[in-house]
């Protein structure tokens, strides 16, 4: 625990490698399937279609439904995620005491929880330098959270792995532009440092958490698979979101009657 902090505090990230059981990574795959079949169904029903695919391996089956419409394919999923399999994710012990130790005992998880399928050469998948802080910097509160990401297939440069850049969350909240999809880093703060980014090639049970003020990127996806992956935010409690949306309660000892209460309680819940 002190290493991992220690890693967060002063890298702006740490990799977490293991700490996912192998029955957490089958409910999220399994759930994952369930998001893509249902996607499957109602294109099925809309004569878009005329095979399900079902014998299609996980890491392509996606690829496979949007063959002829690749423009309509999900790059994200979020009110989506109310099913059981996810909160054994977002609730994990493990990752719910490292968040206390860097946030307090007041958590919500951040109302944009992600499963983001990575398909190859998707420019809409590309994300540019970032920090995550860039989208709430309009506001003189600067958030206070703990990133989380975790892959569902092996996650390295050929299939677009991110990038970061160590000791980047040091010096506040950088400018960004905009541009087609994202927010993106102004060159004047991102080309000092570039020089200093590292791939995060790691494995499904592995788990990185980083600084919301961490510069990260993803890199394209040059592989013949969809790099499936699942990011989102712990957010210390007791600070408002900057969105009209509010989160959820898993961690509270002001409020503990307001937390979560189990995977069917949060598979009963709206995104919201």
């Amino acid at each position: 625990m002190k290493e991992i902090i220690e890693s967060f505090l002063e890298q702006g990230f740490a990799i977490i490698h293991d700490v996912l059981e192998d029955l957490c990574v089958e409910d999220l795959k399994h759930d994952c399937e369930i998001l893509v079949d249902r996607l499957a169904k109602r294109r099925l029903e809309e004569g878009k279609l005329t095979d399900l695919f079902t014998d299609s391996p996980f890491e392509n089956r996606l690829i496979h439904l949007f063959e002829n419409s690749p423009d309509e394919v999900p790059t994200i999923f979020r009110p989506e995620l109310h099913l059981e399999g996810f909160y054994t994710l977002f609730a994990h012990p493990r990752l719910l005491e490292i968040a206390k130790q860097i946030l307090g005992s007041e958590i919500r998880i951040y109302p944009n929880y992600s499963v983001r399928p990575k398909l190859p050469e998707n420019k809409r998948t590309e994300v540019p330098w970032h920090q995550d802080a860039g989208y709430t910097s309009g506001n003189s509160e600067i958030l206070r959270m703990m990133n989380v990401w975790t892959p569902l297939v092996p996650a390295n440069r050929r299939n677009g792995c991110m990038e970061f850049v160590p000791e980047s969350h040091k010096n506040g909240v950088a400018r960004h532009n905009k541009d087609q999809y994202y927010l993106q880093i102004h060159n004047e703060a991102l080309e000092p440092l570039i020089k200093r980014a590292i791939p995060i090639e790691i494995n499904p049970k592995d788990v990185v958490i980083f600084s919301n003020l961490l510069f990260h990127r993803g890199l394209p996806n040059k592989s013949n698979h969809i790099r499936w992956s699942i990011d989102f935010r712990y957010q210390d409690a007791t600070q408002p979101t900057l969105r009209s949306t509010v989160g959820h309660l898993l961690r509270s000892k002001v409020s503990p009657e307001k937390t979560v209460r189990g995977p069917a309680h949060w598979a009963s819940l709206d995104f919201q």
